[in-house]
């Protein structure tokens, strides 16, 4: 135990760590405000829209009533018939869209929400005496992502969620993996259904989905990872456990156990630091926000899928759940793996290259038995991963199971290169 408390008392005292750290959390609220930008400016584009659509019907119904002002002056009864159809179009479409930027403007989603059902409804489930396509930029959408936009939006209605920043100029879709377009309108389209969480469990969520934490791991082990081979360059360290009754193996746990604490606890501060920063600028969030988890294909025929294929919600807390369990088996893996390569190499900016170049390579193999394929942990538990290798194999119990076993194999080789290595 005093080993123990020696070793974290070095990490304590070493400024670098407090110093990496800072910049750490620095870099995650730089990246939130530049997020929160981002957002800002969909919010204005969606209430210059409706502005424009305002002004465009409520000039439309001035230009109809004075046509229909001009055919009761000259009797004309089939233009005076078309006129007052048509300003009283433009009179109930001005007030939809006054009401629409309201609604928008005080975050008032339920009328939001209910609008988009009735119109996403119409090509999700149109009746089959009148099929129905929607197209965005001539190119069509897909059903299965107007069937998952649709029943998103209901999942938030009836529980009465708070959605993500998105441009709703169109309507609220959900981007799916089905979805086929190309060129510049898979650019637009990207552009246009982008969702930016500006509340704090939403930020995070946010985050999880661009490798947040592969890549905080990393950086984990680059400040808590070198326990021994920063030791191996002070000769003084080295002498201090060479004149101590101190068997190696217990040498070995200390200095391995101290520094993974070390790297769990800076992980689970760089989980935290998110959701922090989006309460204090937007508020928490809602953990039953729906995430889509694709239920698996049903043929081998893409263009059949999109028709067949089922899917499912899960709330936001069970999706941070098992991401915290997948956070915590990564971590053990990469550790591991940085330990022993810190065992061989001295320098810890080296240490970190490597063991990044390599976890990379890793993730270019797909493959059920590679722990390294569960690094999106996004796509693992929304088993997207199993549509983009047809293989439904990709589960999140195997790569807990895999992910330990290769962390275990690891370890033992660490162990016995620290055995039979002369510190």
């Amino acid at each position: 135990m005093k080993l123990f408390l020696f070793e974290s008392k070095k990490i304590i005292k070493n400024k670098t760590t407090w110093v990496l750290l800072m910049l750490s959390i620095l870099a995650v609220i730089g990246i939130y405000l530049i997020n929160l930008s981002l957002a800002n400016s969909v919010q204005k584009k969606v209430t210059n829209h409706n502005d424009f659509l305002i002004d465009l019907y409520q000039q439309d119904q001035v230009d109809w009533e004075i046509k229909k002002k001009e055919a009761q002056r000259t009797k004309d009864e089939e233009v005076l018939e078309e006129a007052t159809f048509m300003e009283e179009h433009a009179r109930s479409t001005h007030e939809h869209y006054l009401m629409m930027k309201e609604a928008y403007q005080n975050e008032d989603w339920k009328k939001i929400f209910q609008h988009e059902l009735k119109q996403l409804k119409l090509f999700a489930y149109p009746p089959p005496e009148e099929p129905a396509d929607a197209y965005f930029e001539n190119q069509e959408i897909t059903n299965f992502t107007l069937r998952a936009s649709y029943e998103e939006v209901k999942y938030m209605l009836e529980n009465d969620i708070q959605p993500f920043m998105q441009n709703i100029t169109t309507n609220m879709y959900l981007p799916t993996i089905y979805d086929s377009f190309s060129g510049r309108t898979l650019a637009l389209w990207q552009e246009e259904t982008k969702r930016y969480g500006r509340e704090g469990i939403y930020y995070l969520y946010q985050l999880i989905q661009s490798f947040y934490i592969p890549i905080m791991i990393l950086v984990g082990c680059f400040i808590f990872g070198n326990t021994f081979s920063s030791d191996t360059k002070k000769n003084n360290h080295i002498r201090f456990y060479q004149v101590l009754p101190l068997h190696r193996t217990k040498l070995f746990f200390t200095k391995y156990v101290t520094g993974y604490l070390g790297l769990l606890l800076f992980v689970l501060i760089m989980l935290g630091v998110p959701i922090a920063v989006g309460t204090m600028m937007h508020g928490f969030g809602d953990l039953k926000y729906p995430i889509l988890v694709y239920d698996g294909y049903t043929t081998e025929y893409m263009n059949r899928n999109i028709v067949e294929d089922t899917f499912h919600f899960i709330p936001l807390q069970k999706y941070l759940a098992q991401t915290l369990v997948l956070a915590i088996v990564m971590s053990l893996l990469i550790y591991t793996m940085y330990f022993l390569v810190s065992q061989f190499i001295k320098e810890p900016i080296f240490n970190m290259i490597i063991v990044g170049i390599l976890t990379f390579v890793g993730t270019l193999i797909s493959h059920p038995y590679n722990p390294f394929s569960y690094l999106d942990i996004d796509k693992v538990i929304t088993h997207e991963i199993q549509l983009q290798t047809w293989n439904t194999d990709f589960t999140l119990s195997t790569g807990i199971v895999i992910t330990l076993l290769l962390s275990f194999v690891f370890k033992i080789l660490n162990y016995i290169r620290f055995m039979y290595k002369s510190i």
